[in-house]
């Protein structure tokens, strides 16, 4: 079962005018700005960061949200306890099927980056996205599905300076996400 959701309606794949950004809530240098990119979620367990990963979505003028699996989805009051509104805001999908998903957003323009701490994967600082990008992260303790990290078109790592191999699910989306936006904007300044 597939389901799209864009505030507290149901809605069709979004558009670049579903979502703008208004000079109100962006400073000048972003008016405007709208990311082409996508998150897809596999299986991440925490309702909380799947809240956290729809505020980062909101931050960035994201173009949605792609919920695979166990990936809860609103409503849900953690899910709201982290977002604080941008569930409401930011459009998304829920497929239990990871695969179907990453398969329909490939077939709709998305090149596909697995975000993993893999040693063949490209450094986030020297990666070059080709946009529309649709960057994929996985489980907490089990990461991306094999058959997922096989489709991607890109493997993309973190740099690890310290003790630890991987940061928290959200917090990694976060890292990513602002990155992206600097390398889009960078293309269109």
């Amino acid at each position: 079962m597939k389901v799209s959701h864009l505030g507290s309606r149901l809605c069709s794949p979004p558009t670049s005018d579903d979502h703008p950004i208004s000079a109100h809530s962006a400073t000048p240098d972003y008016a405007g700005l709208r990311l082409p990119a996508a998150v897809l979620l596999d299986n991440v367990r925490s309702m909380y960061n799947v809240g956290a990963f729809f505020r980062a979505a909101d931050g960035v003028g994201l173009q949605k949200l792609c919920l695979c699996g166990i990936t809860a989805h609103p409503p849900k009051k953690a899910i709201s306890k982290t977002a604080l509104g941008a569930e409401e805001t930011v459009p998304w999908e829920h497929d239990w099927d990871v695969l179907r998903m990453a398969d329909n957003l490939r077939r709709s323009g998305f090149t596909l980056a697995a975000i993993e701490t893999g040693p063949q994967s490209t450094d986030l600082f020297d990666w070059q996205p080709q946009f529309p990008v649709c960057i994929a992260f996985g489980n907490e303790v089990e990461g991306l599905h094999p058959e997922l990290l096989a489709m991607a078109d890109a493997h993309v790592r973190i740099p690890m300076l310290g003790q630890k191999r991987s940061l928290n699910v959200a917090t990694a989306g976060g890292v990513v996400l602002y990155e992206l936006l600097r390398k889009y904007r960078a293309l269109h300044v």
